[in-house]
């Protein structure tokens, strides 16, 4: 019987476990397919919890993984140097890991297979690929309203490839064009008002 997400995480996060290297995460992970890293590495910024620092951080895996996407890979790729780091569960936030586990049980309640064909299509691959690397982009800006909204949206697309979930797939994609739009009027405001600054004093 296939483990559910929830068990896997509780897995991941289990400080009994004792210390390891993310090259063994990602080992163990992996046999699960590269939507459970995505999740995983989508899902403290898709919180609406303080989390500093997380988006920025998370999104460079994350830009790697729609990468290997667009080119048709199915497993993550790591350099040495990030494998053979320390991997210390005991240092992330229990408060967040509770909160990650709560939203991932109520998503588990409404998915299961449909539309199966469109979830494993090789075409919608490498277009989730370029979507995710957008989304990616938009986490790495330290700026308020370009985190969650994407996370969120990279969130549910991993949710949807691990359960083979063609509908959560495309409400996972629609909830990422959203978001994206959101980010492009952040940035775009940001910028207008920035430069009717410069313009003031210069």
């Amino acid at each position: 019987m296939q483990q559910t997400l929830s068990a896997i995480i509780e897995n991941v996060f289990d400080v009994r476990k004792g210390d390891s290297t993310y090259g063994k995460l990602i080992d163990e992970i992996d046999q699960h397919g590269m939507a459970v890293i995505l999740i995983l590495f989508a899902l403290p910024s898709a919180l609406p919890l303080p989390a500093a620092g997380y988006s920025t951080v998370l999104s460079i895996p994350l830009f790697v993984i729609g990468f290997r996407l667009l080119c048709g890979y199915q497993t993550l790729w790591m350099p040495v140097s990030w494998r053979n780091k320390p991997f210390r569960p005991e240092r992330f936030s229990r408060k967040v890991i509770d909160r990650m586990l709560r939203l991932i049980q109520i998503v588990e309640r409404f998915t299961k297979p449909r539309l199966v064909s469109l979830a494993r299509s090789s075409g919608t691959r490498v277009f989730l690929g370029v979507l995710i690397i957008a989304l990616a982009c938009s986490m790495l800006l330290p700026i308020p309203g370009t985190n969650t909204a994407p996370a969120f949206g990279i969130f549910l697309i991993g949710f949807a490839l691990l359960e083979d979930d063609g509908v959560m797939l495309l409400i996972g994609v629609a909830a990422s064009l959203v978001a994206l739009v959101i980010s492009v009027a952040i940035i775009a405001f940001g910028y207008s008002v920035v430069k009717g600054m410069l313009s003031t004093l210069f």
